[in-house]
């Protein structure tokens, strides 16, 4: 069940995630933290390679979450992740469509924060606490 997709891959720095497509596991991460000064120019390449590639999707596709932080810019950004997954969800049911959102043990204020984004999709979240030592 191959697809199309194209991979992106782009390395993280100080003010922005890393973030990459696992073709195997047909997984998007997006690790670290985002505060960009320009979170257009940074998410905008990111949001077209989804709406781009997600209609080859057939079988699976999961997005991992591990943010260290993220700023306004950025969480505006990632909520059109989140809307974009939930379009595609609907148009195709038969997806299994997941996210993950990892989060540092005593990092509660980002567990809530994937809480609270949780409340804007019907795709179910897998929350896990991750050590990243």
């Amino acid at each position: 069940n191959r697809t199309d997709m194209e991979n992106i891959y782009i390395e993280h720095t100080s003010h922005t995630p890393e973030v990459y497509f696992d073709m195997e596991e047909h997984k998007l991460h997006i690790v670290g933290k985002s505060y960009p000064e320009d979170a257009s120019r940074f998410y905008e390449p990111v949001v077209a390679w989804l709406e781009g590639n997600i209609s080859e999707i057939k079988d699976k596709f999961s997005v991992e979450f591990q943010f260290d932080y993220f700023n306004t810019s950025s969480s505006k950004y990632i909520l059109r992740i989140f809307l974009i997954l939930e379009d595609f969800k609907k148009a195709h049911p038969e997806v299994a469509l997941s996210i993950i959102w990892k989060y540092h043990p005593n990092d509660e204020e980002m567990m809530e924060s994937g809480q609270e984004y949780q409340q804007f999709v019907t795709i179910p979240f897998e929350f896990v606490e991750e050590n990243k030592d």
